[in-house]
Formats: C-alpha cells, sequence, structure tokens
C-alpha cells in the first residue's frame, strides 16, 4: 500500500489529481491511500512519517510550497515530494529539498503517469535489498534495509552504518560495502564516506549535507559524486 498527500488549496486540481492517481492504480493494480489537504499548516501540524509521496503545490496562501518542503525535509528525508506548479522555474528549486519529480498544472495523464513509474520502481528496487551487520559493539546482528541506510563511514577497518534506526559498527573495507549495496542509489562523496543520494539535502564545493549531518567532500571524489547525483535525481 502506498500512502499519498495532496497538499493543494485549489480543489479542483486537488480532485483531478486524485482522480488520475486513481486510474493509475487500477491500471497497475496498486493499492493508493490518498489524503487532500487544502492547508499546509494542518498537513504539517499533523505530518505522518508513514508517507511514501507528497504532492506539492508551489503557490499557496500564507506559506509557499518550498517552505513547506524544507518544514517536511526536518522530519523526514525519505518521502517522495513532487511539486504541482504552473511556474517551472520554481521547480527547479526542489533539488534544494530533495524533490524527486514536478508536475506542471492542470495535471495530465502523462505526467502523473511519469511521476508514479519512477517512484513505484525506485521502491520496489529498494524495497527487499537488505544488509546483515554484526554489530561489533555487542555482538547482535542487525538486519537493516538498504533504503534506511543515511550514510556508511569507514575508519581503518572498521565500518559504520547511520541508519534510521542507530547506529552500527561492524567489520571490513568500503571497497566490499560499495558492492553490496545498490550502486545507482550509494556514492562515494570520500575515500571514508558512502553516501546514500536520497537523502543528500545540500552540497558545497567541499561538503554534502545528508539529514543533518555534513560530510567532507573529497577533491578527488567530487566529480564522480555529482555526475552520480545527477544521474540518480534525473532517474528518481
Amino acid at each position: 500500500m502506498t500512502k499519498i498527500a495532496i497538499v493543494e488549496d485549489q480543489r479542483s486540481e486537488a480532485e483531478l489529481l486524485k482522480r488520475l492517481l486513481s486510474e493509475y492504480a487500477e491500471a497497475h493494480t496498486r493499492e493508493f491511500v490518498v489524503e487532500w489537504f487544502d492547508d499546509p499548516k494542518k498537513f504539517l501540524d499533523g505530518f505522518d512519517v508513514d508517507l511514501d509521496l507528497v504532492f506539492l503545490d508551489i503557490q499557496m496562501p500564507n506559506i509557499n510550497g518550498m517552505d513547506v518542503a524544507r518544514k517536511i525535509r526536518e522530519r523526514d528525508c525519505d518521502v517522495n515530494i513532487v511539486f504541482v506548479t504552473n511556474m517551472i522555474q520554481y521547480a527547479v528549486e526542489g533539488y534544494s529539498v530533495q524533490a524527486s519529480d514536478f508536475i506542471v498544472k492542470p495535471a495530465a495523464p502523462a505526467s502523473v503517469n511519469r511521476v508514479m513509474n519512477r517512484a513505484l520502481a525506485a521502491s520496489d528496487r529498494n524495497a527487499d535489498k537488505t544488509v546483515t551487520i554484526k554489530n561489533a559493539a555487542d555482538g547482535r546482528t542487525v538486519v537493516v534495509k538498504a533504503s534506511e541506510i543515511y550514510y556508511v563511514e569507514g575508519s581503518g577497518h572498521r565500518i559504520t552504518y547511520h541508519t534510521a534506526h542507530g547506529e552500527f559498527s561492524d567489520w571490513g573495507s568500503m571497497n566490499a560495502v560499495a558492492a553490496e549495496l545498490p550502486s545507482r542509489s550509494f556514492a562515494r562523496c570520500h575515500v571514508s564516506f558512502l553516501v546514500n543520494l536520497k537523502y543528500v539535502r545540500e552540497t558545497s564545493k567541499d561538503t554534502v549535507r545528508v539529514c543533518d549531518d555534513v560530510l567532507p567532500l573529497s577533491r578527488t571524489q567530487k566529480s564522480a559524486f555529482f555526475a552520480e547525483l545527477a544521474a540518480y535525481l534525473g532517474g528518481s
């Protein structure tokens, strides 16, 4: 089941999007739970961390959709954000809040199909991929989904996984970890850091922000990292 929120102040636009999502679900034998919010403040006040996808209008009274997206990212690094707008120039700013796509108003079947195909394909690819970690701190064996790993840090032969469930350490090599994790969604920003690209929130000339952590971006890894990030954003 895929949980979707539509944050849109215009009823006609929200109803059109709901209809197109319903048609997509029926055509592809999917089950969606779709909730419409005409007030972004109410959406944020009752924010659901189990959401899979948010269709977010950029132009709304009282609060800009980009500001809503920033507040979403303060609480959830994972949920897909799709901007719905008639002002394409704002959609390109979505990179700063890790938006996965945008739709130009009024929503068209082809646009919704494109967005949903990409979002569900990415979700399906990562759904069953797991990593088994023998936690060095207490000897427990922990199984973590690759999609829940924010980044991996290597120091000597000690590997630390920073995840949605906390930090776990194991012994091994960064090359072995990189080979085990999905190459499409993980990239090296530094010889000691392997980053899950969907959690990248901001980059600068020498740093990468992953959720709330700022990691180094090395000169030798920079070109390859930005190329992999661009490829990920272009196909996610």
